[in-house]
């Protein structure tokens, strides 16, 4: 489970769909930060990120030093019934972010059959009906998965939110985020710099570099946001994970001129990544 915590501040937001709460264009992501991960999180904060990602998994994350409690191995067995450990892990993410609900809970991944991803989906519309849980989401999701969930009878709560990798070997996930587009979702995009060097030196990047006066890797942040510009709701959100107090603060001030991505410039960088609307 991924859960995120998500700030009411009034800056540059998303609109979640059902709810029409605010989503940051930004969120704070906090894997493999490792013991880094309480000083890193209240620099992020003091920065000016409205949002985190965090997981419930220790192997990749230290969710429980982002409100300072005591760490922990995994909290649930592998050998448990699936709507155990689902009701194990949000009990577990509330209690080390010492909160009483979270804004958005994400199914890290698909489970092996739909039969046990819906069973795992049912135990956290359960947690939405208590006001545990405001929106859900799932990441590192295909197109057929998406849409065998999204349509299946017994999730009455739908997806508000697909966190997927932005890079070649998935199509930049034109076809995700399409559904996304379709369905009114917030597409949540990671990888982004790192999964893109050919992207960085690229012409359109630089070219938006200049005209914004901002460096590549901002510029390509613009553009991956800028895909969810003209969204009737939902759009396009970008996990930022840099460690650098500078580059934080200079990202939040970057997306701030999405606007003025120019169209052609858009285009090209639609065409680069096979976006053919």
């Amino acid at each position: 489970m991924r859960p995120l915590r998500l700030s009411t501040r009034t800056m540059a937001t998303l609109t979640l769909p059902t709810t029409r709460h605010r989503h940051p264009l930004l969120l704070y992501g906090t894997a493999w930060k490792k013991t880094s991960t309480t000083p890193l999180v209240s620099l992020a904060l003091k920065s000016g990120f409205q949002g985190l990602d965090t997981a419930c998994q220790p192997k990749h994350y230290r969710e429980d030093l982002i409100a300072g409690q005591d760490p922990g191995n995994s909290p649930y067995e592998f050998s448990w019934p699936i709507e155990k450990q689902v009701r194990t892990s949000v009990a577990t993410s509330l209690r080390n972010l010492n909160t009483t609900y979270l804004d958005a809970v994400l199914l890290h991944s698909p489970l092996k059959t739909v039969k046990e991803t819906v069973d795992a989906w049912k135990v956290l519309q359960g947690f939405v009906d208590a006001g545990r849980i405001r929106h859900l989401g799932i990441s590192n999701v295909t197109l057929r998965q998406l849409e065998e969930l999204y349509s299946h009878p017994e999730v009455t709560t739908k997806p508000a939110i697909v966190q997927n990798r932005f890079y070649a070997a998935t199509g930049f996930d034109c076809d995700v985020r399409g559904f996304c587009k379709t369905h009114g979702m917030v597409w949540q995009s990671f990888w982004t710099l790192t999964g893109n060097p050919e992207l960085l030196v690229s012409e359109v990047v630089e070219r938006v570099a200049e005209k914004v006066v901002v460096g590549r890797e901002e510029a390509l942040y613009l553009l991956v946001l800028a895909l969810g510009r003209e969204w009737e709701t939902g759009g396009v959100c970008v996990l930022d994970g840099t460690t650098k107090e500078e580059r934080m603060k200079g990202d939040l001030e970057a997306v701030e001129k999405v606007g003025k991505v120019e169209e052609g410039d858009l285009e090209e960088f639609r065409r680069l990544i096979g976006d053919l609307e």
